[in-house]
């Protein structure tokens, strides 16, 4: 069952991403239904062994909590503490205050539910990879999954940008003429595909460094245990695949994915060195950077060159548009500060703030923070981001910790995939794309098990059933 179960759950990765991305409504609702009934079995699969033994953090549960009392009725005196401007938005006044007008602190449940039963199905997916998940097999079908759909995307960028083919499964995306986008409508989305998985090709070059390195050390043969290739050949096919993927980001020309993407590389090579302290680590990973460039450079970066130049033009940030839209959504944040308008309701509520391009529906304030912020209040971002940032300082130092090379590494990719897409998430909003918010849930799962779970597990032991539970 766990094997059928973790096949599934990569071939609904697979679909939402080819999908392009998944942010058509049958594309996510299908994959919705996929993950609850995935789900299901897993229940209905410990339940036949006479216990439920997957529980969840507590972060979550709180968070899914207060995105359902959004959307509760509430009398308008409990509206007036928690939501003033919600209640002005209602046209209550003294007297029909004194009514007891009800109303929902979101602007607009429809929205708001259809928000929750996605983030319901991310947390399906999250439990999912963390149950599945075990670092003893030393083997991971939703890795291997990811790294696969990773490595046919950066080709695909790279045969559009060097044939000039601007179709998408013979559909043209409409915002993003100028730009080949993989199987995504935009090259934001795209690149933090990539950020998000690219971690793992070094993550998995890093542990075939640690077998090499360690059989160099007791002198016995490079030999992997399955066979005839060589601990050092790993690495370097790993590393290959690694420049092939870090091109295909480049030529994505998405300024704020590869500037996170560089962030998070550097970060993982520094914490790698404190562990191995081999130079030839260092060198592997600057052989990377390397060859990247020079390869960028034999094909052609001026077009990426000229979007960066871009930055340096009079007025270009205020006719960009993002900081325009951070300021107006700033606005919002501090009308509706405790609770929000409601997940989902960035578009709707932010009409209303919106001072420039009026021209245009911004349903996205290009700024994961701001915009969960806007939707869920201060509170409700803070349920959301602060245990994020916890699960990844508990990764860093499992993987400071941890003597288990496998689980090690996989730490490390989990670490470098959260972090870039954090730094990704302040200029843009892969969160909201049902494809890349799937991954980075997945992503979460793993880490949380890797980095929470197994280490308190007995050395060498058995798991029992209590011992699975995802406390």
């Amino acid at each position: 069952m766990d094997k059928t179960l973790e096949i599934i759950l990569a071939l609904t990765i697979i679909g939402a991403t080819l999908a392009f991305g998944g942010v058509q409504p049958i594309t996510y609702s299908l994959v919705e239904a996929v993950l609850f009934l995935a789900s299901l079995l897993l229940l209905l699969s410990q339940t036949r062994k006479g216990r439920i033994a997957v529980r969840l953090p507590l972060w979550p549960i709180l968070f899914v909590l207060m995105v359902g009392l959004q959307v509760i009725p509430f009398p308008a005196s409990a509206i007036a503490h928690l939501s003033p401007s919600r209640l002005q938005d209602l046209g209550v006044t003294g007297a029909s205050h004194a009514r007891e007008v009800w109303s929902t602190f979101s602007i607009f449940p429809h929205d708001t539910v259809v928000a929750l039963l996605k983030f319901l199905a991310y947390l399906s997916a999250f439990v999912l990879a963390a149950y599945l998940f075990d670092s003893r097999k030393r083997k991971s079908i939703l890795l291997r999954a990811l790294v696969l759909l990773a490595c046919f995307e950066g080709a695909l960028l790279i045969v559009e940008y060097l044939t000039g083919w601007d179709k998408v499964f013979a559909f043209i995306p409409e915002y993003e003429r100028e730009a080949t986008v993989g199987t995504y409508v935009n090259r934001n989305h795209f690149a933090g595909l990539l950020e998000l998985i690219v971690p793992f090709v070094l993550a998995f070059a890093f542990y075939s460094f640690q077998r090499g390195d360690k059989r160099r050390q007791v002198g016995g043969s490079e030999q992997t245990s399955r066979g005839n290739t060589p601990g050092g050949f790993q690495s370097v096919f790993y590393f290959f695949l690694a420049v092939v993927l870090m091109v295909a980001l480049v030529f994505s020309m998405s300024r704020g994915a590869i500037l996170a993407s560089l962030f998070s590389l550097i970060f993982m090579a520094l914490l790698a060195q404190l562990k191995v302290r081999q130079k030839a680590w260092m060198v592997g990973m600057f052989f990377v950077l390397l060859v990247m460039i020079g390869y960028g450079l034999w094909i052609g970066l001026d077009p990426l060159l000229a979007r960066f130049e871009q930055v340096r033009e009079p007025g270009y940030l205020q006719l960009e548009g993002r900081i325009v839209l951070w300021k107006d959504a700033v606005r919002l944040v501090r009308d509706h500060p405790l609770v929000g308008t409601g997940l989902g309701t960035f578009g709707t509520a932010f009409r209303r703030y919106q001072t420039n391009f009026v021209d245009k529906h911004a349903d996205h304030t290009h700024n994961d923070y701001l915009e969960f912020a806007s939707e869920t209040g201060l509170v409700g971002a803070a349920l959301l981001f602060l245990p994020i940032l916890y699960l990844l300082i508990r990764m860093i130092v499992s993987f400071l910790d941890d003597s288990r090379r496998y689980r090690r590494a996989v730490t490390l990719g989990c670490i470098g995939s959260t972090l870039a897409l954090l730094t990704h998430s302040v200029t843009d909003f892969n969160l909201q794309i049902p494809a890349n918010a799937l991954i980075f849930a997945v992503v979460l799962g793993i880490g949380y098990k890797a980095a929470c779970v197994e280490p308190r597990e007995p050395a060498g032991g058995k798991q029992s059933a209590g011992q699975r539970d995802l406390l």
